[in-house]
């Protein structure tokens, strides 16, 4: 005679935090989107559908944008994913917070690409956009110089690459030379700023969650 299978809620348990955390998450998204809708008065649907079908826009229109938001999450996904393998690791302190950092920097340059952060949100607050510029600069200079130590043991020559042609990028949009289309420039070396992003910190998380002692 079979046993009788009984339910186990073990799985359950142990997962409890993240479903929690899930859940958490969903919801204050969702609970901003409601506080858009009162502060704003925006419909709805104008705050959770696609821009393309919101402007009956063809699905290529800011084909390029919209790919490059792929590389931001990517790089913040690696980051966050090495500081979670090593939380469970007795590992350099100073590794951890730069995984974090190097999240929470990746994240804001997204954030800052998606909606406009510098061109419309902070100028239209009073903030003018060449500050907003300006603290992104020296916060990457702070950034540089705090973990210097771990960057120099990396792929840094990726970084570099990253960091140029987001400067090539910033340079495009502030000054808007003349003669050339200066959209595909400047969104064309944000772009290879952003792939070079994520191909450094891919390898920068490879680094951080090596074997100890391997080279």
């Amino acid at each position: 005679m079979k046993k009788s299978q009984h339910l186990s809620f073990a799985p359950f348990k142990r997962n409890l935090s993240w479903i929690g955390l899930t859940l958490v998450v969903s919801a204050s998204l969702i609970a901003l989107t409601v506080l858009f809708h009162w502060m704003t008065g925006a419909d709805y649907g104008e705050l959770t559908r696609d821009p393309t079908a919101l402007g009956q826009l063809p699905a290529y229109y800011g084909f390029l944008s919209q790919i490059g938001i792929f590389f931001w999450s990517a790089s913040a996904a690696v980051c966050l994913f090495c500081l979670f393998i090593l939380s469970e690791r007795k590992s350099d302190e100073n590794l951890k917070r730069f995984l974090l950092v190097s999240a929470l920097l990746t994240s804001v340059l997204g954030l800052d690409d998606v909606f406009t952060l510098h061109e419309s949100v902070f100028p239209g607050l009073g903030i003018p956009q060449n500050l907003v510029l300006a603290s992104y600069v020296a916060f990457a200079i702070i950034y540089l110089v705090r973990f210097y130590s771990i960057i120099l043991e990396t792929e840094y020559l990726l970084l570099a690459m990253a960091l140029l042609f987001f400067a090539v990028s910033v340079g495009l949009d502030v000054w808007e030379p003349r003669g050339i289309d200066r959209y595909i420039f400047e969104d064309g070396a944000k772009l290879v700023g952003q792939v070079s992003w994520l191909a450094y910190f891919f390898r920068a998380g490879n680094y951080a969650i090596r074997p100890i002692g391997a080279k």
